[in-house]
C-alpha cells in the first residue's frame, strides 16, 4: 500500500512539473502569496496600479493549506482572494486569479472589496489620533483605501480591451468620489489575460506574457523574470508538489463541468453533452467513480460514453 501511495504521489509531481499552468490559482498564491516574494508582489501592484509603493506586507500568506481545502469541493466554492496585501498607510489591496468564468463573478468580487474597506473600521492603529472627532467618529477615520485586481483567465467582458478599471464617480460632474486623504475609496482593476495586450503599456504587457508562458522580453524587469524563473523551476515540497497538481485536475474537471452545466439548459444534445464532459473528465486522469459522484451520472452512462467509438468525432 504505501509503494502505491508512492507512486500515486511522484505521478502527481510530474504531472505538476509539466502541466501546470501559471494561472492556477494555487501555484499563483504560492509565488505572489509568499513573504520571501514580496518584491515581486510589490513590482505587480505598482505595474498595474501605479501607486508607486516600496514594500508590501502579505497579510494571508500562512493559509495555502486552508485555502486548498476550502476549494476540494467540485463546485470550487471561492471563500477570500487569493492574495491580501496592505501597504504601508493602511490601504489594502487584493489580488485574484480567476481561472474560469463563472455566474456573478462581479458581484462577487465587490463583495470582497466591500468587506475589505469595511474591516479597518474603529483599528485604533489606523484611527486619527490628531484630530477631535465627535463620538464615534475616531473609527470611520481608520477606513483607507481598498484595491483590488483581478486576473480573468478567461474573458468577463464583452469589449477588445485587456485592462478594466473602474471607480466611483459622478459622471454629472466629471468628479471622483474620493476620501479625506484624497484618494478614491475604492478601484477594481481586471486584466483579461486572452485579449491582446498590444496597446498596453510596456511592464503589463510584460506581466501578461508571464501568465500566457509567452517568451519573457529580455529587458523586462528584473522581478517579472525572477517570478517566470520560480513559476518554471519552483522548489516545492512533496505535499505543495501534490497539492498543486490535484488542484489543476480540480480546474481541468470544474472547466468541464461548468461547460456541461451551461449545456444543460439546451433541449437538444444534453446526451452528446454528457457524453463529451465524460471524455474530457476521464483524459483529464479521473476514474470512472470520481466522474459518477461529479457530473451525478451513475457508472452504466459513463462506460457506455467511454465506450462509444463515435465519441471522436463529436470530440
Amino acid at each position: 500500500m504505501k509503494e502505491t501511495n508512492n507512486k500515486q504521489k511522484n505521478n502527481e509531481m510530474s504531472v505538476t512539473n509539466q502541466q501546470i499552468s501559471r494561472t492556477n490559482d494555487l501555484l499563483f498564491k504560492m509565488i505572489f502569496g509568499k513573504p520571501k516574494n514580496s518584491h515581486i508582489l510589490t513590482g505587480f501592484i505598482n505595474d498595474v496600479l501605479d501607486l508607486g509603493v516600496t514594500d508590501v506586507s502579505i497579510e494571508n500568506a500562512d493559509d495555502i493549506n486552508i485555502f486548498y481545502e476550502l476549494s476540494k469541493d467540485p463546485e470550487i466554492r471561492y471563500t477570500q482572494v487569493d492574495v491580501l496585501a496592505r501597504l504601508s498607510d493602511g490601504s489594502r489591496v487584493t489580488v485574484e486569479m480567476q481561472v474560469f468564468p463563472q455566474r456573478l463573478f462581479r458581484e462577487r468580487a465587490f463583495y470582497y472589496v466591500a468587506n475589505i474597506y469595511t474591516a479597518n473600521y474603529g483599528d485604533q492603529t489606523l484611527a486619527d489620533k490628531e484630530v477631535k472627532h465627535a463620538k464615534g467618529m475616531k473609527k470611520y477615520s481608520a477606513l483607507r483605501p481598498v484595491y483590488s485586481i483581478c486576473i480573468m483567465a478567461e474573458n468577463e467582458f464583452v469589449d477588445d480591451s485587456p485592462i478594466h478599471e473602474f471607480k466611483l464617480y459622478d459622471v454629472e460632474n466629471e468628479m471622483y468620489y474620493r476620501g479625506k486623504s484624497g484618494q478614491e475609496v475604492v478601484t477594481m482593476t481586471f486584466l483579461e489575460l486572452k485579449k491582446s495586450s498590444g496597446e498596453i503599456k510596456k511592464n503589463i504587457k510584460a506581466w501578461f506574457d508571464y501568465f500566457n508562458a509567452i517568451d519573457m522580453a529580455k529587458d523586462a524587469p528584473k522581478y517579472i523574470q525572477e517570478a517566470c524563473k520560480l513559476a518554471t523551476n519552483i522548489s516545492l515540497s512533496e505535499e505543495e508538489a501534490v497539492m498543486i497538481s490535484l488542484r489543476q485536475r480540480m480546474i481541468d474537471a470544474t472547466q468541464a463541468r461548468e461547460d456541461y452545466v451551461w449545456d444543460m439548459g439546451k433541449a437538444e444534445g444534453q446526451a452528446e453533452s454528457r457524453a463529451t464532459i465524460v471524455r474530457t473528465l476521464s483524459s483529464k486522469g479521473m476514474s470512472k467513480e470520481e466522474i459518477v459522484e461529479l457530473i451525478g451520472s451513475t457508472k452504466e452512462e459513463v462506460e457506455a460514453s467511454l465506450a462509444n467509438k463515435q465519441m471522436d468525432d463529436i470530440l
